[in-house]
């Protein structure tokens, strides 16, 4: 089963209150959610304590989720809240991890809270954009993946992830300032054609391919670019050739994608990690939010 189509099976079952469904959710995505969470935390005991509290978070709003968008991305999003909250309650001289977060990048009107019963027409259709916007930034990335087009790629990662000019992203790939600028109109056509339906596509200019626009922002709360898990657990098999395996260095670590970190450094420790550490959590997180299946909002 494709795991789109998987994740929305287990959501459905999870908000019919089946604990099997619950249990699979939580197997599922507890490895990868610890993973990031060990990167802001020192202590896996206070990362374990925050993954248990993402899990809680994710049924408290389950009436709200939207099946358009990844549990994986919904997860990660309710998990770099609840760390922003964890580490904002620091002492002052130990809040420097909080920079790591890009706290205003969370999506706070769709996470671990609810919402207003009824929506205003304009923020609909603010909903209706950012979908068709998505949408067609991930068909983009696709078509550059499956055409091996890894140079526009990467080029547009260092405009909206990095945050580089068009001379910085020159000479970190050895290319000329012209053929950047011919990259970027390039794929400011390819998205028009793309997102003709998306209201104000055709408007875009070369300002939209910067870490501060619209595009930025979305590209990063949504991971637009974040890889399959199958895909990199084909990177550490080394089964990729040379252009994918360069390309996922280049995503996971220059432009540090840390839900990607949190994936691998999960398959690689799938095989090495304590049975019985993981059978632990996975019965601790289901323990203690079990009880909320039979207490969700009708």
């Amino acid at each position: 089963m494709p795991t789109g189509d998987a994740d929305t099976y287990l959501v459905e079952a999870v908000q019919r209150g089946e604990p099997a469904a619950w249990r699979e959710v939580i197997d599922r995505y507890q490895g990868r959610l610890v993973s990031f969470a060990r990167r802001m935390l020192a202590e896996r005991s206070d990362a374990e304590d925050i993954v248990q509290e993402t899990f809680l978070g994710l049924l408290r709003s389950l009436p709200n989720y939207d099946p358009n968008r990844s549990l994986e991305t919904y997860l990660f999003a309710i998990l770099r809240n609840k760390l922003h909250d964890h580490l904002r309650r620091r002492p002052k001289g130990q809040r420097q991890s909080l920079d790591q977060l890009e706290p205003e990048d969370t999506p706070q009107a769709w996470i671990d809270r609810d919402t207003p019963s009824g929506h205003v027409a304009s923020q609909e259709r603010l909903t209706a954009q950012r979908a068709a916007l998505v949408s067609g930034l991930r068909q983009w990335v696709e078509q550059c993946t499956l055409a091996g087009r890894f140079q526009d790629l990467i080029v547009i990662e260092m405009l909206v992830v990095l945050g580089l000019r068009n001379k910085e992203v020159a000479a970190d790939l050895g290319l000329t300032e012209t053929a950047v600028a011919g990259i970027k109109f390039r794929v400011l056509e390819q998205w028009r054609a793309l997102l003709q339906s998306a209201p104000s596509a055709t408007e875009w200019g070369e300002a939209e391919l910067a870490r501060d626009s619209t595009v930025g922002r979305i590209w990063r709360e949504e991971g637009v670019s974040c890889l399959k898990r199958s895909t990199l657990g084909r990177y550490l098999l080394g089964v990729l050739d040379e252009d994918w395996n360069a390309y996922i260095e280049f995503h996971a670590e220059q432009a540090d994608c840390d839900r990607c970190h949190a994936n691998l450094a999960d398959l690689r420790s799938e095989e090495q990690r304590d049975a019985a550490a993981h059978e632990q959590l996975r019965e601790r997180c289901f323990a203690s939010s079990v009880g909320f299946l039979s207490q969700r909002p009708g």
